[in-house]
């Protein structure tokens, strides 16, 4: 039997949002699937150089790049988003897309439906028979192979539904290596906005759950270490945006909304948002 391979990236950041993705892979056609993935720590902890779309006289002296959405391998920890089955050509577009980023394989194990409505999806079926595998052969993240039995093997094999199709979940790791926010390398709001429009389309819920489980807004010693606290870490520049696939008319119309559910969940560091403006 010729095996198939079925190919998804989990987005975690702007890849959230349907318009931002059509950006770089306008063959995209199916739907998203919102899940939760394990032993994943979304921090802002990807820097970023200067927007190609500016021209020097466009950018602040203070400002050298951005920090983008990160994330750190962390047991105990867990991060939504979106699955986004590609196809080759696609995935090659990602790549592009996310130079400075090394794609590497999610076990599928640690994946999670977000949602009831997830369940009827290939890859999520596929992740729930690779955790029963898992706890069925008594396997946990740090198993030795060699040290399965042969009976446990034998009952595994019992247990797979193999039905020819082989998937592979990818995400995009920093390569960095994670350093946090500052007025050099701040976060942007017309990225945070791309973000929270895909958020939301899901739902309020899922926006409130991104928020919430997204680390750095402020000043973190688990990211920023001894660092002392820089007096902004995170500008408004909606009315002149950084981000490259901004969308400024969007960011707009909807800033009262995204505004009151970032205060909901960070008020603090809300508070110290810096507007682009006054760094002339």
């Amino acid at each position: 039997m010729n095996r198939q391979t079925r190919h998804y990236i989990f987005g975690y950041g702007s890849l959230i949002c349907s318009k931002s993705r059509k950006i770089s892979a306008p063959t995209l056609t199916k739907h998203a699937i919102p899940v939760i993935v394990n032993h994943i720590r979304r921090t802002w902890t990807a820097r970023v150089g200067q927007p190609s779309h500016r021209s020097p006289d466009q950018i602040h002296d203070t400002i050298h790049g951005q920090t983008a959405m990160g994330i750190q391998r962390s047991r105990g920890h867990c991060c939504t988003g979106v699955l986004i089955e590609v196809n080759q050509h696609e995935l090659a577009n990602f790549d592009l897309r996310e130079q400075g980023y090394d794609r590497l394989e999610v076990e599928l194990h640690h994946i999670f439906p977000h949602d009831d409505d997830s369940h009827k999806y290939h890859v999520i079926r596929k992740a729930n028979q690779s955790r029963e595998k898992n706890e069925l052969c008594n396997f946990d993240d740090n198993y030795d192979e060699h040290d399965v039995t042969n009976k446990q093997n034998e009952e595994c094999s019992l247990h797979d539904d193999d039905d020819g199709i082989d998937v592979k979940v990818w995400v995009y790791l920093p390569q960095s290596g994670g350093t946090g926010a500052d007025h050099h390398y701040p976060i942007m709001q017309s990225y945070v906005d791309i973000i929270l429009r895909g958020c939301l389309s899901i739902g309020k819920e899922f926006a409130l759950s991104f928020l919430e489980s997204t680390h750095g807004w402020w000043h973190d010693r688990s990211i920023h270490g001894d660092e002392e606290a820089p007096d902004y870490l995170w500008l408004d520049d909606r009315h002149d945006p950084y981000y490259v696939r901004a969308d400024e008319e969007w960011s707009r119309e909807m800033k009262h909304l995204i505004d009151d559910i970032i205060r909901e969940v960070h008020p603090e560091p809300f508070e110290k948002r810096r507007h682009l403006d006054t760094l002339n």
